[in-house]
């Protein structure tokens, strides 16, 4: 079981105009230089529960876990209004240049893992970053609008894409009076991008996609693809088949028990999965078991 030793801390990631907060973790031992996990997290998930899901598991192997708050997650939104971006290389890069200072961090095994929306952020950072020895996207996403046309259907999406902003926004507003489940669950998805209208907001959403720039990605990926996932079905196979460079596609089943978005049931099955594969893009054949 993970303990809470000396050398865990929290830190702040020099940004732009500012910092962004986070916590360095490390196994039990001493200061020296080991490869590190940037835990890259989701679209509205806290920082908590990327440690259960990503920075626990890789401590327990050996590495160090960095997990932070980008631009529109939790403490970034919260409490300084900073929102989401799609050219989220502006944040990795910061990330890797802070990590690379340290003396107790090995700059040559840096590993960018995400959960999620990240499945987007990891795939477009690596194709401007290249100084990550390998990474992860759980699931991978081409598009992250895709999650918000499958709940709003092709009417609504062909009348978005005629240009009609007026009538969009008329129609949307009318079904968010109608029902303030949806109202609510608009409201929270919509927070992160910072745009009140829904036409400019799916418009802003539109800009994150990874097709553009796919071909630029070098690091090796491991992409997985659960069984039954519901947000991005079919990406990350699109995604896979989009890398010109090294690439893992890796499928969770129903069967096995770790189906679905994340596979929330079937964690563990992920980490002997993932962390054997890194283990092996690192050379660390004696890490795993």
């Amino acid at each position: 079981m993970y303990r809470f030793v000396e050398n865990d801390q929290r830190v702040a990631v020099p940004y732009e105009d500012r910092t962004l907060p986070g916590y360095l973790f490390g196994p039990p031992g001493g200061p020296e230089r080991l490869p590190t996990v940037i835990v890259n997290n989701g679209s509205d998930g806290p920082i908590s529960s990327a440690w259960t899901l990503l920075g626990a598991p890789a401590v327990a192997r050996g590495y160090r876990a960095l997990l932070f708050d980008g631009p529109g997650q939790q403490s970034m939104l919260f409490e300084h209004g900073v929102t989401f971006r799609p050219d989220w290389e502006n944040v990795i890069t910061p990330v890797v240049d802070f990590l690379t200072a340290r003396p107790d961090i090995d700059a040559e095994r840096l590993v960018l893992a995400g959960i999620s929306q990240a499945g987007y952020w990891v795939p477009r950072a690596l194709a401007f970053e290249h100084r990550l020895a390998a990474a992860v996207a759980d699931p991978g996403v081409v598009e992250v609008a895709e999650s918000w046309w499958h709940h709003l259907g092709p009417e609504l999406r062909a009348l978005w894409e005629s240009g009609d902003r007026d009538t969009f926004d008329r129609v949307m507003n009318e079904a968010l009076e109608e029902s303030p489940q949806l109202a609510a669950t608009w409201r929270r998805r919509a927070a992160p991008y910072g745009v009140a209208s829904p036409f400019d907001l799916l418009t802003e959403v539109a800009k994150y996609t990874v097709a553009p720039v796919a071909h630029r990605i070098t690091t090796p990926l491991l992409i997985t693809d659960p069984e039954g996932e519901h947000f991005w079905p079919g990406a990350s196979q699109r995604l896979y088949d989009a890398l010109p460079g090294p690439k893992e596609l890796v499928r969770f089943t129903e069967a096995e028990g770790a189906a679905l978005h994340c596979e929330p049931l079937g964690r563990a099955l992920f980490e002997q999965r993932v962390f054997d594969w890194l283990d092996a893009r690192l050379g660390r054949g004696g890490a795993a078991g």
